[in-house]
């Protein structure tokens, strides 16, 4: 099951769709490998956007993109090429929504049905200015209207975790946030993991769900891990310079 990220990388195809983390957590490395193999057309679905999301935008590999919200998290500075490619009108399918009404997408396509219901304030531009690109609806049904979300399936998810076993076992060390409702919503499942060990003890993700575990120490850098390394505040504030 354990493999090597360039190979698992070099497998993703263009128009899949692509889970990259875990909140607060940014996988780096995977989306580095996406740059060096020169990747177009994907859409990435991440919760924090983050410094990753916008590396994939600004080298052209995001076609589509669903997000919670997308900052440098140190400052807080702006996500340059993000704010440049919105503001410009890049050819971006953008799809912006609550971070709970993403975890319900994927929950929904975890359990092969069309949509979930979400509650979601319709004085927010996520519903009066469509900030979700199309994601949500307002329905009727025979126990009252309801506002749902689009199942959202992931072809590919990548799933951080500070330590994982051959068999595909994952411990977080952290909150998982959404990586475990994009787990089930995948069709195959990427752990990279900081460390493989023999045998994990507190299991946060279940290897039945995995397909693939890459070792990768230090995959989160420059941002960091609760309990492993700490973000690289100063490689932070000078990519927020650059882009200035």
């Amino acid at each position: 099951m354990t493999a090597r990220l360039t190979a698992v990388v070099g497998s993703v195809s263009p128009g899949d769709t692509v889970w990259l983390g875990n909140f607060g957590v940014q996988l780096f490395a995977v989306a580095d490998e996406l740059i060096r193999w020169g990747l177009t057309g994907l859409h990435v679905v991440i919760g924090s956007g983050g410094l990753v999301l916008d590396r994939l935008i600004g080298a052209g590999v995001v076609d589509e993109v669903t997000f919670a919200h997308c900052w440098s998290a140190v400052g807080p500075a702006p996500a340059w090429e993000f704010r440049r490619a919105w503001q410009d009108g890049a050819a971006i399918r953008w799809h912006e929504l609550p971070l709970g009404a993403l975890s319900a997408a994927l929950g929904a396509a975890a359990r092969d049905v069309p949509f979930a219901p979400v509650v979601v304030s319709p004085e927010s531009g996520y519903l009066a200015d469509d900030w979700a690109g199309g994601m949500l609806a307002e329905i009727a049904s025979p126990f009252g209207p309801a506002t749902v979300v689009r199942a959202l399936p992931i072809d590919v998810a990548f799933v951080h975790a500070s330590l994982a076993d051959p068999g595909g076992d994952a411990h977080f060390g952290y909150a998982p946030g959404d990586a475990v409702a994009a787990a089930q919503a995948a069709r195959r499942v990427v752990v990279v993991a900081e460390r493989v060990v023999d045998s994990v003890r507190e299991v946060d993700l279940p290897g039945l769900l995995v397909d693939t575990v890459v070792e990768v120490p230090g995959a989160a850098a420059p941002d960091g891990v609760p309990g492993l390394y700490p973000r690289d505040v100063a490689a932070y504030e000078a990519y927020a310079g650059r882009g200035a």
